[in-house]
C-alpha cells in the first residue's frame, strides 16, 4: 500500500514538473484523510492516513493526491500555514488575557482593579478575533476545496476517483482526524476533520455538493462544475530527444500549475521502465546517493579516474552506480532529471550531520573534468536547495539596473544552451528580449556564462511580483523554442529555471503542439 501511495505521487510529480513531496503516512489515523503542507513546491510534504491507504483503490487514491497537488500549484499550502499563524497569534491575546486574571485573582495590591480589567480586554478581544478568524478560515478553505476538487478531476481526466472518494467519506465518521490538535490545521484536510456545532466554522462544504460539482451526472443542472477550471496545457521540462515543437510561450507560462492525463501516461510509463533495482535504491536514502553519483559519473578517463578518488570513501555507492550505468545509456537523457527529481525527497531524508559531506562529494564528482556543465548546475542546485535551503539566501535587489542584468544573463544563457554558433544564440536571446518583462535595450553579457553569477541571479528574481515572473518565464520559453526544437540542454536549464522561481510546469512532450 505504500509504494503504491509512492507510485502515485512519483506520477503526479513527474508529470507536473513539482519537485517530489516529502510522503508521511499518519498511521494512528483510520479515517479517509489527506493534507498537503509546505512553505513552497520545493518544500511540500503530503500526508495521508492510514484509513486512506487502505479504504481507497488506485484511482481514488489518485484523485485525492491529484487535490492535494492543487493545493501545492495555487500556493494554498503558504495561505494555509499563514492562517495557522494569525490564528495563534489572536489566540495569545486570550491566553494572555488568562494569565494576567489569573495573576490579579491572587494579588491584593492597590493596582489590581486595573489589571482585572486589563484581563478581561485581552481575553474578550482574543475571543471575538479568534471567532471571526475561524469564520475567515472556514470560508476561505471551503472556495480553495471547490477548486482543488475540480482540478483533480481536470488532472486526471477521472471524475470517478476523487468522486469514489468523497463517497467514501460521505458520513462524517468517516473523515474525522482524532489527533487533538487537529483543530488548528482543520483547513488543510481533504475531508471535514472535525465536528462543528456551528456550520459557519466548518472548514469543508458539504459532501454532497461537492460530489454534485465534480460528477455532473450525478446532478445534471449543478452549477461550478469542472469546466471553470482554466484548460491545462504541456510546459517546459524535457521529455525526450530532440524534436520539432509548435509552441507559444504565452501558453506555455499558461501551463504553470496544470497537467493533464497525457502527462499522467508518460510519467507513468517512465516508471514503469525504470528497473526495480533503480526504484528501489530511489527509496532508500544511502541508495539514492549512488543514484545521483550515477548521473554524474564522466565518460572521460582521466575525469573518471578523478571521480574514482572522491568516491573512495563510497565503494560501495560506486559499485551501484557502475551497476546502473549501462541501463541509463540505454535508456538515454530523459530520464535523468526525473530520477534527480525521485532522488530529492528521499535525501531529504539523510541526517544533517551527513548532508554536507555528500554535497562535498557531489561537487568533487561535478569539478573532476575541471568544467561544469549545464546539467551538472542543475543536479547541484537542486540538492543544495533542498537539503541546504539556507545556503540558496539570495539579498532581493528592486534596483532596475541589477533586475535588468539579472535577465540579461538569464536569457543568454538559454540561449547559448541550444545554440550551434554565435549567431543562433543571439536570435534566441533576440526572441526572448521581444517578450522581456522590462523595457529597453537588452544586451548579451560580456564572456562566458558564469553559472554562480546565474544562481545569484535567479535567487534575486524569485522574488519577483507574480506578474513579473509570468512574462519572465515567457520569454525564457521564447529562447527556447525560438529555432523550433527543444535541445536536451535547453529542456534541463529551462526545468531548472522554472522549479527556481517556484513555477512547477508539465513536461513538454514530443509531439503536442502549444500553440
Amino acid at each position: 500500500l505504500e509504494r503504491r501511495l509512492l507510485n502515485v505521487v512519483d506520477e503526479m510529480a513527474i508529470a507536473s514538473g513539482v519537485p517530489v513531496p516529502q510522503v508521511v503516512v499518519l498511521d494512528q489515523e483510520h479515517g479517509i484523510n489527506a493534507f498537503a503542507a509546505g512553505s513552497s513546491p520545493n518544500e511540500a510534504a503530503v500526508a495521508v492516513t492510514r484509513g486512506t491507504l487502505e479504504r481507497l483503490d488506485r484511482d481514488e487514491l489518485q484523485g485525492v493526491i491529484a487535490h492535494e497537488f492543487s493545493h501545492i500549484f495555487n500556493g494554498d499550502m503558504r495561505l494555509n500555514l499563514r492562517l495557522i499563524g494569525v490564528l495563534h497569534g489572536i489566540l495569545l491575546l486570550s491566553l494572555m488575557g488568562r494569565a494576567i486574571l489569573y495573576g490579579a485573582g491572587r494579588s491584593r495590591g492597590r493596582n489590581a482593579g486595573g489589571v482585572l480589567v486589563l484581563g478581561i480586554a485581552l481575553l474578550v478581544v482574543g475571543f471575538l478575533g479568534v471567532l471571526f478568524g475561524r469564520l475567515i478560515k472556514a470560508a476561505v478553505s471551503r472556495q480553495r476545496e471547490y477548486l482543488a476538487d475540480a482540478a483533480a478531476v481536470q488532472f486526471t481526466r477521472n471524475p470517478d476517483g476523487i468522486g469514489g472518494a468523497l463517497r467514501k467519506i460521505a458520513g462524517v465518521e468517516d473523515s474525522l482526524v482524532q489527533h487533538p490538535n487537529a483543530e488548528e490545521a482543520s483547513h488543510l484536510f481533504f475531508g471535514q476533520g472535525l465536528n462543528f456545532f456551528l456550520g459557519l466554522l466548518a472548514t469543508h462544504p458539504p459532501i454532497d455538493e461537492r460530489i454534485r460539482r465534480i460528477d455532473p451526472r450525478l446532478a445534471p443542472a449543478a452549477t461550478g462544475s469542472v469546466g471553470t477550471v482554466r484548460a491545462s496545457g504541456t510546459g517546459t521540462g524535457f521529455a525526450g530527444t530532440d524534436s520539432a515543437v509548435a509552441a507559444d510561450p504565452a501558453r506555455i507560462a499558461d501551463s504553470i500549475g496544470t497537467l493533464d492525463a497525457a502527462h499522467l501516461e508518460y510519467a507513468r510509463e517512465l516508471l514503469a521502465a525504470l528497473p526495480e533495482s533503480v526504484t528501489d535504491d530511489l527509496h532508500r536514502a544511502e541508495n539514492a546517493k549512488a543514484v545521483v553519483y550515477l548521473l554524474l559519473l564522466s565518460d572521460d578517463p582521466a575525469a573518471r579516474e578523478k571521480q574514482g578518488k572522491a568516491l573512495a570513501a563510497e565503494r560501495g555507492a560506486l559499485a551501484r552506480a557502475e551497476a546502473h550505468r549501462h541501463w541509463l545509456k540505454q535508456a538515454g537523457p530523459r530520464v535523468r532529471l526525473p530520477l534527480l527529481d525521485l532522488a530529492l525527497p528521499t535525501l531529504a531524508e539523510l541526517p544533517k550531520a551527513e548532508r554536507q559531506p555528500f554535497l562535498t562529494t557531489v561537487s568533487a564528482l561535478i569539478r573532476a573534468d575541471e568544467r561544469v556543465s549545464l546539467f551538472e548546475y542543475v543536479v547541484d542546485t537542486a540538492l543544495r536547495r533542498r537539503l541546504s535551503p539556507k545556503e540558496n539566501a539570495v539579498k532581493h535587489s528592486r534596483a532596475p539596473r541589477i533586475i535588468r542584468a539579472d535577465c540579461e544573463l538569464l536569457f543568454w544563457a538559454l540561449a547559448k544552451a541550444g545554440a550551434d554558433d554565435d549567431a543562433r544564440a543571439r536570435a534566441a536571446f533576440a526572441a526572448a528580449v521581444e517578450r522581456a518583462p522590462l523595457d529597453g535595450p537588452f544586451s548579451p553579457p560580456e564572456g562566458g556564462i558564469k553559472l554562480g553569477l546565474l544562481h545569484e541571479a535567479l535567487g534575486r528574481l524569485i522574488q519577483s511580483p507574480p506578474g513579473f515572473k509570468r512574462k519572465l518565464i515567457q520569454a525564457c520559453a521564447a529562447a527556447v523554442i525560438h529555432d523550433g526544437r527543444v535541445t536536451v540542454a535547453e529542456g534541463e536549464l529551462l526545468r531548472a529555471v522554472a522549479e527556481r522561481l517556484d513555477a512547477p510546469m508539465p513536461p513538454l512532450l514530443p509531439g503536442i503542439p502549444l500553440s
